[in-house]
């Protein structure tokens, strides 16, 4: 208990006596973690926005003609008990047209002389979030596609494709200049708390002369490390919230052009805890860096 409060009190004398270093170094590591939650706050964004969209992914399945209500009953059945199918909605050929009636929206003159109705009945697809993906589409459309009755498949694979692509690159790149800005926050905190190791080198050679162990010297290094990672962690994310809400304001005002439809989430809870983590992990780790290099 003893050697605990001399660690907190070293570290904060350090603070104190290196005030506008530990200032400068803070501001930095505020801003360079800032730009990582940006980063992270668009993923989250996008990510809930692609989510979205998936609910919209359908497969549709083109009916043949001539199939008697008994046998689209049981079809209908069948495509219930298929693994992924969360939803299963029949359109006939009345409502095919009408549904392609309204999409024309005045122009119905061009149905004029249309005659018999040319277009099919079909069921309408609603697949669990976990078959939503284009590989697991596809096996479905595949096995759907030996049904007895079906004419044809229709999904949008290449739209499904370019979705899952986007959260990709999303994925990669927030681990990229996640890496990239830690290792920047690291070298930050190491040239400050090696500031301080220079500046004490000779009471720490007088520690060492009255037999203080190697952890006993470091630790007021490390104490410091991690108060500057989470002070630098905790200011990122004040400013990552002010940024939030102004967003969210903004996006209000222009309610009739996306408001209505789109909605900004600030980063889960259980992310806010990781960055301070990692705040303090980043000062740990430039403080270990330091004190190898002087002790």
């Amino acid at each position: 208990m003893r050697q605990g409060r001399y660690f907190v009190q070293e570290a904060f004398s350090s603070l104190r006596g290196n005030a506008s270093s530990a200032a400068i170094a803070t501001a930095a590591i505020a801003f360079t973690m800032m730009l990582f939650g940006l980063f992270l706050l668009l993923y989250f964004n996008l990510d809930a926005m692609v989510g979205a969209l998936r609910q919209e992914i359908k497969v549709i399945l083109y009916l043949q003609d001539g199939l008697s209500e008994k046998e689209i009953a049981s079809l209908q059945e069948k495509l219930r008990e298929q693994p992924g199918v969360s939803n299963v909605s029949y359109i006939s050929k009345e409502k095919a047209l009408d549904d392609f009636r309204q999409s024309l929206e005045g122009k119905e003159i061009l149905l004029k002389g249309l005659g018999e109705n040319p277009l099919p009945a079909s069921f309408e697809l609603t697949l669990e979030k976990t078959f939503q993906s284009s590989e697991a589409i596809q096996r479905a459309a595949q096995q759907l596609k030996t049904l007895k009755g079906i004419e044809d498949i229709q999904y949008g694979r290449e739209w499904v494709e370019n979705v899952n692509a986007v959260l990709e690159i999303l994925r990669v790149g927030s681990t990229l200049i996640g890496l990239i800005l830690g290792l920047a926050a690291v070298v930050i905190i190491s040239s400050t708390i090696g500031l301080t190791v220079w500046s004490r080198l000779a009471d720490i050679e007088v520690l060492r002369l009255i037999g203080a162990t190697r952890m006993y010297i470091q630790m007021p290094f490390l104490l410091e490390g991690a108060f500057l990672g989470l002070i630098g962690g905790a200011l990122s994310l004040l400013l990552l919230r002010l940024f939030y809400e102004l967003a969210k304001s903004r996006l209000a005002e222009t309610s009739g052009f996306l408001g209505n439809s789109m909605t900004l989430m600030f980063l889960p809870a259980t992310w806010t805890m990781l960055f301070l983590a990692a705040g303090v992990g980043c000062g740990c780790a430039g403080s270990l860096i330091s004190i190898r290099r002087f002790l």
